[in-house]
């Protein structure tokens, strides 16, 4: 009898381990799901707000005439990439036509500065403008047309393309005055800017002069000026050329793990995580705007907002 009674407890202990033990592990795996929750929705929440410049079609440098311009919420760390409508560009009632770039405007919360091109209907123009209603002001009259503008953090360096060119410009955001930041570049024209670390990075979208056949040439500039000090390449498959049609978006992503991102006119978001010249991986497909639901597809810039 006492051996029956032994062998009870003996097998009621082991199954009340047992019991514990696969509660403990239930537990443990449920922490370890809520923690990582938590870290990926810190991280999330940690990056900046990423925009899309959009406009209504268009596929050349000079942006042709009669584009409306919008503004677009993409979000880089989902699956696939979010793409959503936040406003239409305006002054007063009146849609601007032909917005070539925007970024951020440091320290002022909602608000980004945008340029116009030669074909807009408020040509050469620094703009002010709300992100979430698009409501834009003039603030000064460019000394070029520019496209692509870009912030150099909160050091007050803001940097432009010449609209059809591969000259890049500092730009004065109060007076609109623009100079010569760089020498004319060895490509007809840039069709992209982004500041990568400590220095800008121009991308020349349907050129292969770096790795061919393969296009998407980037040349890197240091936040002081000057001619150009390296240069890499998206390394675009001439099968996907609509990737890198121009006038396209190019922004650095170093939050999602995206790094190099492309948006091109052709509604087609991709992004390369090594750009050493001839060496793989090739770009990466992310989003086709148009399959969104969304009204307009066509990417122009990028802008980061903290």
């Amino acid at each position: 009898m006492k051996k029956v009674k032994l062998a009870l407890f003996i097998a009621t202990s082991i199954f009340g381990m047992t019991f514990i033990s696969c509660q403990k592990s239930e537990v443990e795996e449920a922490n370890a799901q809520s923690i990582q929750k938590q870290q990926t929705s810190r991280s999330v929440a940690a990056c900046p707000a990423t925009y899309a410049l959009v406009l209504s079609g268009g596929f050349g440098t000079p942006v042709p005439a009669g584009l409306t311009s919008y503004i677009y919420r993409v979000n880089l760390c989902s699956t696939p990439v979010g793409y959503n409508f936040v406003s239409a560009i305006k002054i007063g009632a009146t849609p601007v036509t032909g917005v070539t770039g925007i970024c951020d405007m440091p320290g002022v919360v909602d608000f980004a500065w945008a340029v116009t091109g030669v074909n807009s209907n408020f040509p050469k123009r620094l703009l002010k403008v709300q992100i979430s209603t698009g409501n834009a002001s003039i603030v000064a009259v460019t000394s070029v047309y520019l496209q692509d503008i870009e912030n150099f953090g909160t050091t007050g360096l803001f940097v432009a393309i010449q609209e059809g060119t591969s000259q890049l410009m500092k730009v004065n955001v109060i007076s609109g005055a623009s100079t010569a930041f760089a020498p004319v570049g060895i490509v007809p024209q840039y069709n992209g800017l982004t500041v990568v670390g400590n220095n800008f990075q121009a991308i020349s979208g349907t050129t292969n002069a770096v790795c061919p056949p393969t296009t998407g040439d980037i040349f890197e500039y240091l936040s002081t000026g000057g001619n150009y000090i390296a240069k890499y390449s998206y390394k675009n498959l001439t099968a996907n050329a609509t990737w890198t049609m121009k006038e396209l978006g190019f922004h650095f992503d170093s939050c999602c793990g995206r790094r190099w991102v492309v948006g091109s006119s052709s509604n087609i978001i991709s992004n390369n995580t090594n750009i050493a010249p001839c060496v793989l991986p090739n770009p990466t497909f992310l989003l086709n705007t148009s399959l969104t639901g969304q009204n307009f597809f066509a990417i122009y810039d990028f802008m980061a907002k903290p």
